[in-house]
């Protein structure tokens, strides 16, 4: 699959084939091309808990808000932050790397999916994430998927581009 069909396939999916696993190799490879994200600080201060115990899925789905079904995602990618500094850019960095972990899912013929809605104290609790240094930013529900995933809304080019300044229009040739 080349690049610009990962980009138009990447969606958010909700629906994902119950009882399946990742393997090893499928792991390493997604977390090789998260690895390999561009860093604005060079340092990574991020890393992933990979979740695949079907207990704890359930349990880190029922303290989100309404994202019951990421319980029967192969994996959860539970994305943990460095916050203690005064900046953002370990959240940015954080965030472009997820991106690109789960645009390797939709490369290898996986769903995925990125939620930020849920309890993050409990959610760290769950993780052994104890560290007041540490924020679960995120979790990205991982695998083979049931339903066609939704881009949601996305405006024009026209609304998403300006030129040279704020509210200049480019123009499209």
């Amino acid at each position: 699959m080349d690049f610009f069909e990962v980009v138009i396939r990447n969606k958010r999916f909700k629906e994902f084939e119950p009882n399946q696993t990742l393997s090893s190799d499928q792991i390493k490879q997604l977390l090789a091309c998260a690895q390999l994200a561009p860093s604005l600080s060079d340092t990574q201060n991020f890393t992933y808990i990979i979740v695949s115990d079907s207990d704890l899925k359930q349990q880190i789905a029922e303290k989100t808000t309404g994202f019951e079904w990421i319980k029967e995602a192969a994996a959860i990618f539970a994305v943990v932050v460095v916050t203690e500094e005064e900046d953002d850019i370990n959240i940015i960095d954080a965030i472009v790397s997820s991106s690109q972990l789960m645009m390797a899912a939709t490369a290898t013929h996986l769903g995925s999916n990125f939620i930020v809605d849920f309890d993050q104290d409990a959610v760290a609790e769950l993780l052994g994430v104890v560290d007041t240094r540490l924020t679960v930013m995120g979790l990205i529900s991982i695998g083979a998927t049931l339903d066609e995933g939704s881009q949601g809304y996305k405006r024009t080019l026209a609304e998403l581009s300006n030129h040279n300044k704020l509210g200049e229009p480019y123009n499209f040739d």
